[in-house]
């Protein structure tokens, strides 16, 4: 029931944005902005698009290595299974289903694995708005409203780095911290504050490839690459769809859809990238025509969505998995191990999440 509410919400979500999309534009003049694109840009999307998750996969492997050595090739199919997830499965579920799908294939622990993910959005935070605020400052005739913008989405960024180069340098030291900060929150329970420092002491012990600067760079720089050929991504539709744009208009509407998918919406984030197109051409005051903004924002949002979903699908059978059985790790993804198997035990959890001690592994 509580899934189905979650969805009908999303469902609702979907179509007011989409709606919007179309406002000032018509059926026809949708089909026209269609007819008249360059689908030769479609090639080159569908390569930045395979670098986009190839490099993901990239990351994912540098953020294991203290606990396991997957390679790219390894961590790329239960990736791309995850992505297809998402587009499939309400409530932006994916994530769990990629940490199960290493979990079963690769037994490492459930707790590892989601907190590397976790640190993934980390850096995928800051990335996105570090290069949103690039975009917002590099924008002719930008009102001076959203340059200010620019200037605080940076100095958040730089905050967040400088957080996390404290929790994974002075661990305890943070840990200390983070406690005394939440003590002053009067309505936030003692069972949950709890929760968070076990967490982040977890996450602290599972992370320990940070530790090495190098690293950080490197996955810093990954991170930043990634969403750079996501905003080229953008560009392209727009340009394939004649949209008079500059490259920096592709970051910001990575960065604007980057927020808009954290919201409620349907499977797929139908609606809300299209809603997310409308308003950073909006927000940069471009009188742009509706209709080939929407076209170039299904141009975009179709050949990631297709792709992704048929080869994350593919990847599933692969596995001998169904849809079917994607629920049921959505439903309880911690408990839900492959028959015969117990990946959650104490005794594993303990030696898994514990990095080995090899200096092979400072770097990736």
């Amino acid at each position: 029931m509580k899934r189905a509410v979650g969805l009908i919400i999303g469902i609702v979500v979907s179509v007011i944005c989409f709606a919007y999309s179309m406002k000032g534009t018509s059926l026809e003049e949708l089909k026209a902005g269609f007819l008249q694109a360059n689908y030769l840009s479609l090639p080159f999307m569908l390569a930045m698009l395979f670098g986009f998750y190839w490099l993901k996969a990239l990351r994912w492997s540098w953020l294991l290595s203290p606990v396991t050595p997957l390679t790219t090739r390894q961590l790329f199919p239960p990736l791309l299974i995850g992505f297809a997830a998402n587009n499939i499965l309400p409530a932006h579920l994916g994530e769990f289903v990629r940490v199960f799908v290493v979990r079963k294939q690769h037994k490492v622990p459930f707790s590892t694995v989601f907190s590397t993910v976790v640190l993934e959005r980390i850096f995928d935070v800051v990335a996105i708005l570090g290069l949103f605020s690039v975009g917002l400052m590099f924008t002719k005739d930008l009102p001076d409203d959203y340059r200010k913008s620019a200037i605080f989405l940076a100095a958040g960024c730089v905050f967040v780095v400088i957080c996390v180069a404290f929790y994974l340098i002075w661990t305890d030291w943070f840990l200390k911290l983070t406690e005394t900060i939440i003590g002053w929150v009067p309505f936030i329970p003692k069972s949950l504050t709890g929760k968070i420092l076990d967490m982040l002491r977890a996450g602290a012990h599972g992370l320990a490839a940070l530790r090495s600067g190098r690293t950080v760079f490197l996955i810093m720089l990954n991170s930043i690459v990634q969403w750079l050929l996501n905003g080229l991504l953008a560009y392209t539709a727009l340009r394939a769809f004649h949209v008079p744009v500059t490259p920096t208009a592709g970051l910001i509407v990575t960065g604007v859809i980057a927020i808009g998918v954290t919201i409620p919406s349907s499977p797929g984030y139908f609606g809300v990238i299209q809603y997310c197109f409308a308003i950073s051409m909006a927000a940069q005051g471009l009188d742009i025509d509706p209709s080939l903004v929407l076209g170039a924002s299904l141009y975009y949002h179709i050949s990631m969505y297709i792709p992704v979903t048929v080869l994350g699908l593919h990847y599933l059978h692969s596995l001998g998995m169904r849809v079917s059985d994607l629920n049921k790790v959505a439903d309880d993804p911690v408990d839900q191990d492959s028959p015969g198997q117990t990946l959650n035990t104490e005794q594993e959890e303990n030696s898994a999440v514990m990095p080995q001690q090899d200096p092979s592994l400072d770097s990736p």
